[in-house]
């Protein structure tokens, strides 16, 4: 399975992913066990088998899928008829609205992809290097029309997404802030600090 051939998940297969995701955020994937997923599911865990063959076939399919999600809900805004303000905004925005609704696949979508067994760690590095370029595309095109400041593009565009990717470990629903307060607050700080004489 590949990013462009993603099928429809059996209600089953969801159940145990959706497991497992809270499984490898809260644990690790390499601290999770197969014991420990099938008892969160009340399974046995020979149930789990017959569905994924191993840790890394199910890791591969959470991470793959959210790179899908990532990709199809962020990088179309990189290509929209707006400002390069404007657009690098709204994938900032688009990023956070990512993390935001699924914080358990995000977790993995950032950190534990790196346990996969090749070629599928390979293969995921790829996504994120295509979904990264969009970012630092956006920022180049804003420096060469003199918007954004000088500054390294690739430095640039993993200094946005990381002080953005934090948002997963402390961002509750019921917290001070809403989630529109925290898009507004990434938006002037972020894309404040690029622009030329702000």
């Amino acid at each position: 399975m590949t990013i462009a051939n993603i099928g429809v998940l059996t209600p089953r297969k969801q159940e145990i992913l959706d497991a497992a995701k809270k499984l490898f955020s809260s644990k690790g994937y390499v601290a999770a066990s197969m014991r420990d997923l099938a008892k969160a599911l009340h399974i046995k865990p020979a149930s789990l088998y017959s569905h994924y063959p191993s840790k890394d076939e199910m890791l591969w399919e959470i991470a793959i899928r959210c790179a899908k999600e990532f990709h199809e809900y962020v990088l179309p805004l990189a290509k929209e008829e707006a400002s390069v303000v404007e657009r690098l905004d709204r994938m900032l925005r688009a990023h956070l609205h990512m993390i935001i609704k699924n914080q358990d696949a995000s977790a993995i979508f950032f950190d534990e992809w790196k346990h996969l067994e090749e070629p599928r760690k390979s293969e995921f590095g790829k996504q994120r290097d295509i979904y990264e370029q969009a970012f630092i595309d956006v920022i180049n095109e804003g420096k060469a029309e003199g918007i954004f400041r000088d500054i390294n593009a690739r430095f640039t565009m993993f200094t946005l997404l990381s002080a953005i990717n934090w948002v997963h470990k402390w961002y509750r629903p019921e917290g001070k802030m809403s989630l529109q307060e925290i898009e507004e607050e990434f938006s002037k700080i972020l894309i404040g600090g690029l622009r030329v004489g702000r």
